[in-house]
């Protein structure tokens, strides 16, 4: 682990340049805090508290493991360091929050044409991810043309990339499907062009109606909130 370099541009995780390595690339400690304690892209949950500045000095750190590691692995490695090398004590709460239940639209469970079942294979030729977590697409997931593409898929990373949308929905998204899939999926929609005033094609509500057979319903959920009770930077360790 090292502080970020000060002209560095890129942020996030970085995608493992070698069997048994991944970097974490310029995050604050609670952005990494999201990555150690969460699943998929923690979009279910919130970090709180802790000194100011955990939202500005910035880390990379570069995980190394040994034979093939899960996404589980390295978020396991990550909290171990973070925790001993910020001195990171926290404990956990769960809140009650307004979200949209992703559920069938219709009765008989029908799905809409734009979810097929997934052939097993990645479409970039890549090996698949290990089948170790429901909220990790096997290959991949990602807002590019037309819209919303995942391949391999539970219903759960289909709520998470909607959560990811609060301006065009105003809230998250959970999964309640009870579809564990894997399937692929794309669903036709501009979701940059759909936040803007002068919008007037179709509703994202129907849109997922008409192409997945799923809809949205108001609901409460829960939000679970990692408290950061004390940390201190790793020079005062």
């Amino acid at each position: 682990m090292k502080p970020a370099a000060p002209n560095d541009s890129v942020s996030g995780v970085m995608p493992n340049t070698s069997p048994g390595r991944i970097e974490f690339r310029n995050m604050t400690l609670r952005l990494l805090i999201y990555q150690a304690y969460g699943t998929g892209l923690s979009t279910a949950m919130n970090v709180s508290g802790g000194p100011d500045w955990i939202n500005r000095n910035r880390y990379t750190i570069e995980a190394v493991a040994q034979g093939n590691p899960s996404d589980r692995d390295y978020r396991a490695m990550l909290r171990s360091l973070i925790e001993e090398r910020f001195a990171l004590k926290t404990h956990t709460e769960t809140r009650e929050i307004d979200v949209f239940a992703l559920v069938p639209n219709r009765a008989d469970g029908r799905l809409g044409p734009n979810i097929k079942p997934w052939s097993g294979t990645c479409a970039s030729g890549k090996a698949p991810r290990a089948n170790d977590d429901p909220a990790m697409p096997r290959c991949t997931g990602a807002f590019r043309p037309p819209g919303l593409v995942l391949e391999g898929v539970t219903m759960i990373p289909v709520a998470e990339m909607l959560s990811t949308q609060r301006r065009l929905l105003g809230r998250i998204v959970q999964d309640r499907t009870g579809l564990t899939g894997p399937y692929n999926i794309e669903a036709e929609f501009d979701f940059a062009a759909a936040v803007q005033p002068d919008y007037t094609g179709p509703s994202i509500f129907t849109a997922l109606k008409e192409q997945l057979g799923l809809k949205l319903e108001a609901s409460k959920g829960p939000l679970q909130v990692i408290v950061v009770e004390s940390a201190s930077t790793p020079g005062e360790n």
